[in-house]
């Protein structure tokens, strides 16, 4: 089984630039640590990590579990196995502290924070210290008609 891109023009915004999808996914395949077909639940646990002590600030990331289905790129080892499963990082923003109690508030890291149902998908993600991240939110693709949930560049092919 292959990854091809489509060979159409169409661009993709994201984060105030204009950007060829196929020049992003290319750089996505290249530069990603592992690329996987797994299956996920839209649900996921809220994690917060301290990211400035001294002002009581807290990133706030969502941790959907992946169970891989296919393992294209990485996972050498640990979780390649077709039903292993493993956590995935989508950090959402931040959240200060005050009187020991989170204030309403959330920083946001981009303009919308991507939704993300059940279903299936192919990942591209960054593995940075035994944990996976999303290489880009703007590049998650669901299985289907492979619909990437900004664009529509990727299909996949055996």
């Amino acid at each position: 089984m292959g990854i091809n891109v489509s060979q159409n023009t169409e661009t993709a915004e994201g984060v105030g630039l204009s950007v060829s999808a196929e020049e992003e996914l290319m750089s996505l395949k290249k530069n990603a640590d592992v690329i996987i077909h797994g299956t996920l639940d839209e649900d996921y646990e809220t994690r917060t990590q301290v990211a400035d002590a001294e002002n009581n600030v807290y990133q706030i990331d969502r941790v959907y579990t992946i169970t891989v289905m296919n393992n294209y790129k990485g996972m050498d080892g640990a979780h390649d196995e077709v039903g292993d499963k493993i956590d995935v990082v989508y950090p959402v923003g931040f959240k200060q502290k005050e009187d020991g109690s989170f204030k309403d508030h959330l920083l946001s890291l981009s303009d919308e924070i991507i939704p993300i149902d059940s279903g299936e998908y192919i990942l591209f993600l960054d593995d940075l210290d035994g944990d996976f991240y999303f290489s880009n939110i703007n590049h998650v693709y669901k299985k289907r008609r492979m619909k990437n949930l900004i664009t529509s560049q990727l299909r996949v092919s055996q």
